[in-house]
């Protein structure tokens, strides 16, 4: 995962999250739909079809959230190979959403000092991704 992947972390997770929450309410209205319609005549009319594609679009887009859940895990994985303090920084900057300043208070390190060393973590980070860690 490149460095790009990182920054966009927080929100790649958020909407895969949103998705999901996105996917359980219109399956459970399709699901009632399903079971209202269950013990009628079997016709093949537009009702039928339609949702017929709607539970395909469904499991197509567990498919891309699932897709997108490996690559949030990646992330997380590069991350473990970043050594300390490096790795603390990642975390908070990236996947808790800190800023630098929080971050320089939580490590006992001044501003500039933190900001090279955010600098430092982002290329051990890319390194991984160009070693195949």
């Amino acid at each position: 995962m490149t460095k790009e992947d990182l920054k966009n972390y927080r929100y790649a997770q958020k909407w895969v999250e949103e998705q999901i929450e996105r996917y359980q309410e219109q399956r459970t209205i399709a699901l009632n739909i399903i079971q209202k319609i269950d013990g009628l005549p079997k016709a093949h009319n537009k009702t039928n079809y339609a949702l017929e594609n709607l539970i395909d679009q469904y499991e197509q887009m567990i498919d891309i959230l699932t897709e997108e859940q490996k690559k949030q895990n990646a992330i997380l994985n590069q991350i473990r190979f970043v050594k300390e303090p490096y790795r603390s920084i990642l975390t908070d900057k990236y996947l808790k959403g800190f800023c630098l300043e929080e971050i320089s208070e939580n490590i006992h390190y001044s501003y500039e000092r933190t900001c090279k060393m955010h600098g430092k973590a982002l290329e051990m980070f890319e390194e991984l991704n160009t070693s195949g860690q």
